[in-house]
């Protein structure tokens, strides 16, 4: 199959509109599971189900609401089950659990289909569209850092969707956030709590509320992780196609260590980013011919490695743990902070950082090979054939494009 996008593929691998970057990979259908458990219509929006997601989401949200669960899983934590008993609805909490049910059950189901869908389109090298610009939005495939995105969503979830191009669940969780953030009174607490009145902080802070907070928080965080670490791929496979099929030319000649000829030979490295494409072209627009240019994208393992066929699955990530356990220890420190002196924002921040690193820790202990490999940064190798006139001007634009290393033949 060609490389070049088509509307009509019969296995897609990604959609990449102005609003939104659509895609199917392989996951763990128990990760999703969690978090369709931990916050209703989350693992259907992982899975870029968003009509779905966003009917389950806010069915979560009126139904939890009316049927006052979370408050009865507030004093059940605390041991008042005759409070529990009182609280909650009836009407609404048997509503409430047939299709709490079925989210995770619908999750399972469609992510085994679409881990099978995943590698269908692998082995027929489906097209990828990396740019799709409009007359409201642009869109398109980047490199960017899993780290940025996961920082500003602990500052919003949302942001860290807005910042992967996932603009229908960057808003639903924005509205969502910010709706629980007025509901729950957690800003004006902040400053109750700075101003040292405890007691107040815990008498007036909607518990109701509170408890949605951190699986927001924790799945918001976990989704633009996945995003980030899979989009990045997408975008390193279409750019290697590309590459391939441009810059690779059978009348290309390799550096030979005794030749006798006018030309000169550059050998260069780079990451997977635009400047590459970029350095490729200002080589060509001094007169150096694609004839003369050889580009080669490396694979990082190979591709029999039992790593390898386990890749997707475990993509989840060494933070997956992570991320599910400080959102349980989040809720705790939520709960028991209403009884304990500090209060439950404090508590609730330091159940975050506790669970973030109890599961960092644990995957540490039982992936430590794993994580200590360290990835070579070095992606493509170029390979220039120039005259010995164009060599200093070539160097240049090849430093100047920040490739890796350069060294001459």
């Amino acid at each position: 199959m060609g490389n070049s996008f088509s509307n009509e593929l019969r296995r897609p691998k990604a959609h990449l509109s102005q609003y939104i970057a659509n895609y199917i990979h392989e996951q763990n259908p128990w990760t999703l599971v969690w978090w369709s458990a931990a916050l209703p219509g989350a693992g259907h929006m992982q899975l870029c189900k968003y009509g779905s997601g966003t009917i389950l989401m806010i069915w979560e949200f009126v139904t939890n609401v009316q049927a006052h669960i979370n408050e009865a899983i507030f004093y059940s934590m605390i041991g008042q089950f005759h409070l529990a008993k009182s609280v909650i609805d009836t009407r609404w909490f048997l509503l409430y659990m047939a299709i709490y049910v079925f989210t995770m059950w619908d999750c399972y189901r469609i992510t085994l289909d679409l881990n099978k869908y995943s590698q269908l389109a692998d082995r027929v090298d489906s097209p990828i569209m990396p740019f799709n610009i409009g007359a409201f939005e642009i869109n398109y495939l980047n490199y960017r850092k899993p780290i940025n995105g996961v920082i500003w969503t602990l500052f919003m979830p949302g942001l860290g969707a807005l910042y992967t191009n996932r603009l229908p669940l960057g808003f639903f969780l924005l509205i969502c956030t910010l709706f629980t953030i007025y509901q729950s009174k957690v800003l004006p607490s902040i400053h109750w709590m700075v101003e040292g009145k405890l007691d107040l902080v815990k008498t007036e802070i909607s518990k109701q509320w509170l408890l949605n907070l951190p699986s927001l928080l924790g799945f918001a965080s976990s989704s633009t992780y996945i995003d980030i670490q899979f989009t990045n791929q997408l975008y390193k496979t279409e750019q290697s196609r590309y590459l391939a099929d441009n810059y690779q030319s059978i009348r290309f000649k390799m550096p030979k260590k005794n030749k006798r000829s006018e030309s000169v030979h550059i050998i260069s490295t780079f990451q997977h980013t635009a400047y590459l494409e970029l350095a490729l072209s200002d080589l060509e627009q001094e007169g150096i011919s694609k004839d003369n240019i050889f580009v080669a994208t490396l694979d990082k393992n190979s591709p029999d490695s039992p790593d390898v066929l386990r890749s997707h699955k475990e993509s989840a990530s060494r933070f997956e743990l992570a991320f599910i356990l400080a959102t349980v220890f989040m809720l705790l420190g939520s709960i028991y902070g209403f009884i304990w002196i500090w209060g439950p924002i404090i508590w609730a921040l330091i159940g975050l950082v506790f669970g973030g690193a109890l599961g960092v820790t644990i995957t540490l202990l039982f992936k430590k090979n794993k994580w200590f490999v360290r990835d070579t940064p070095i992606d493509v190798v170029v390979i220039v054939e120039c005259e010995k006139h164009q060599l200093e001007v070539a160097e240049r634009i090849i430093w100047k494009h920040k490739s890796l290393g350069v060294a001459k033949t």
